[in-house]
């Protein structure tokens, strides 16, 4: 039985099911050093996650979501970056530029189907 100074901890399972991700992803997020179990526990080394780490969780995916790369949430999570708002001005615009090179490709597209009489 649990007492009350013990917190839960969660299961791989758990956290997918709960943030409705894939046991690859999670891992990848261990490998990545963005979310290192906080315990692994019997003879498979099963990992294990506290409260902590889902709150990391829900700020990776946020961030994930944004369209932030591994080294941009992994250095604003880890607090190594001098000026976290810089870090996410860089981020939108980059994405800017990415979604501008995606625009002049959709019209290049969009020209080769006229030009072939589509």
């Amino acid at each position: 039985m649990q007492t009350s100074r013990e917190q839960h901890l969660y299961t791989v399972g758990e956290l997918c099911e709960r943030f409705a991700i894939t046991r690859k992803t999670l891992f990848y997020y261990d490998r990545a050093g963005l979310l290192k179990p906080a315990k692994r526990t019997g003879s498979q080394n099963y990992k294990l996650y506290d409260a902590a780490s889902l709150i990391r969780l829900e700020r990776i995916l946020e961030y994930r979501e944004a369209g932030l790369s591994i080294q941009e949430i992994r250095c604003l999570l880890d607090a190594s970056c001098s000026d976290p708002t810089a870090v996410l001005k860089q981020a939108l615009v980059r994405l800017q530029k990415e979604r501008d090179a995606k625009t002049v490709q959709i019209k290049n597209l969009q020209a080769l189907i006229r030009k072939l009489g589509g």
